[in-house]
């Protein structure tokens, strides 16, 4: 082995939850001397080893493992804190002469490694925070990690926010930066304070910064290693019922034992992550498929056990809520299913239009990604199309030899590799579209609650135009139309509003958001 290249390379594995990423990632570690590091988002938290699919403690005894399960659940984790910790153990890898290879499926922590792409640089902000007048030391105290002073700022200025609603933090953007407004969602908080954070404290919009960097970009050296990426990919058939699969083995291996037992953490912890609210999904291990799908479940459960506390609790009425709960439970095992499915889809929309891309665009600079496509759909054929492939490019990589063309490593492959443009979508040229056929009033869905169906991307938009659930939902709003004639409003006779309501209402509805 060269061991002068095994100190700058790295080897990344990608794809969706369920094909195989860790199980190639220690047959590559055996292979080429290597060391795995996690790159998923939620495995990084402490415990809770189904609900975030952790490889198992034999598993990760075969070779060293790193940033595995060692964060406090009820704490939050940033994207930059992983960038910082996962080049540090890059490099303590890579001075011990051996190959990091970094395995998971949080795309952006992936990329937020392997491509330097910070907007706004520490110089600058220091220099923007100096001219006006923050002094940026007195924040930073409780940090521990490199970029800790703007991770600091970030934090006070979302503590100031904290009494007002995620709409009224969208309509503040939109009026400071309609740009970057019309690329999230009024929900999506985080990204929101982000950007109001960024055109506040630095007196320039988000949208300019972000311009500004992909430009500069486009030109510059960003690789940070000479890179081999391998995609792990399974066809949709295939793999969506393997996760459904994946599912029902969770539920074996104690899933619910490990949701009740998070949610009752996270309420001893005062109900919050980092100061997020209970119901806020979109941070922390609260992010984990299969948390938010049972709360009504555990909700309900929680009253079933308050009410055989009550000397005054009827069996009748108990016989009825443990039926609810039942009821309840199964609703929540769809909704786990329908949400991993349209994840890996997300997964491998980011993949195709954003990683790849991006590697693809390093082609004709110094340092470079190479990108390989695995076809996992037949796991009877692991070893001939999984391992081995993956075993002998990684081997010539390692050594400097001459690699195979992508392109020609399988049909799926070529195939894939035809429809994968060669630059990445930038985020100013990225849309965002809304599509009024799946979304549902609050009228129109079953829990009363309104679910609003956004795609991110062109692409991501016309796949969900091809798909049979917007097909199936198009249907039946052309029947809604037929039947009942225009839409409900607040005013409409009950009746007629519930006959509206549950026309376009299907149990397994793959929309809601």
């Amino acid at each position: 082995m060269n061991m002068n290249h095994a100190r700058k390379g790295l080897i990344a594995i990608t794809g969706t939850t369920g094909v195989g990423k860790s199980q190639l990632a220690i047959e590559l570690a055996r292979a080429v001397n290597g060391e795995v590091i996690n790159a998923d988002a939620l495995q990084v938290y402490r415990g809770y080893n189904v609900i975030t699919n952790k490889v198992t403690e034999e598993e990760a005894a075969a070779v060293p493992h790193h940033l595995l399960g060692f964060v406090d659940p009820t704490q939050e984790y940033s994207v930059q804190r992983f960038e910082y910790d996962a080049l540090q153990k890059i490099d303590e890898i890579h001075r011990r002469n051996r190959v990091p290879i970094l395995v998971g499926g949080t795309n952006y922590y992936i990329q937020s490694v392997l491509f330097r792409k910070s907007l706004i640089s520490s110089s600058s902000r220091r220099r923007i925070f100096t001219e006006n007048g923050l002094d940026v030391d007195d924040l930073a105290h409780e940090d521990d990690y490199r970029g800790s002073k703007e991770t600091a700022v970030e934090r006070a200025f979302e503590a100031s926010k904290k009494n007002t609603s995620n709409q009224k933090l969208w309509e503040e953007l939109k009026r400071v930066d309609p740009l970057m407004a019309e690329k999230w969602h009024p929900n999506n908080r985080r990204k929101v304070l982000r950007s109001l954070e960024v055109s506040q404290t630095t007196g320039r919009r988000h949208s300019e910064w972000v311009q500004e960097s992909e430009a500069a970009r486009s030109k510059e050296e960003t690789l940070r290693f000479p890179t081999l990426l391998f995609w792990l990919y399974a066809e949709k058939d295939v793999l969506n019922k393997r996760l459904d699969e994946r599912v029902d083995k969770m539920v074996e291996r104690g899933l619910f034992d490990e949701v009740s037992q998070l949610a009752k953490d996270l309420k001893d912890a005062g109900g919050a992550v980092s100061g997020g609210p209970m119901d806020d999904f979109s941070i922390g291990l609260k992010q984990a498929i299969g948390f938010r799908e049972f709360q009504h479940y555990l909700r309900t459960i929680e009253a079933i056990a308050a009410d055989a506390q009550d000397a005054h609790g009827g069996s009748d009425g108990r016989i009825v809520a443990e039926k609810e709960a039942e009821s309840l439970k199964d609703e929540g095992l769809v909704d786990m299913k329908t949400s991993t499915r349209r994840y890996a889809k997300r997964q491998i929309s980011w993949i195709r239009n954003k990683l790849i891309p991006e590697c693809r665009e390093t082609a004709n600079k110094s340092t470079n990604a190479h990108a390989y496509i695995l076809d996992a759909t037949d796991l009877d054929n692991w070893d001939s199309c999984v391992r081995e492939k993956g075993t002998d490019i990684a081997e010539r990589f390692i050594n400097d030899r001459a690699l195979p063309d992508a392109a020609s490593v399988s049909p799926v492959a070529r195939a894939l590799f035809a429809d994968i443009k060669d630059k990445p979508e930038t985020l100013v040229s990225w849309k965002r579209y809304h599509c009024s056929v799946c979304s549902k009033t609050v009228l129109e869905a079953k829990d009363g609650v309104a679910h609003e169906v956004w795609l991110n991307g062109e692409d991501e938009y016309h796949q969900h135009l091809r798909s049979r659930q917007h097909k199936k939902n198009l249907r039946y709003r052309k029947r809604f139309l037929t039947n009942v004639g225009d839409p409900p409003s607040q005013d409409d006779d009950a009746s007629v509003r519930a006959k509206r309501a549950n026309i376009g209402s299907s149990k397994d509805d793959d929309t809601r958001q």
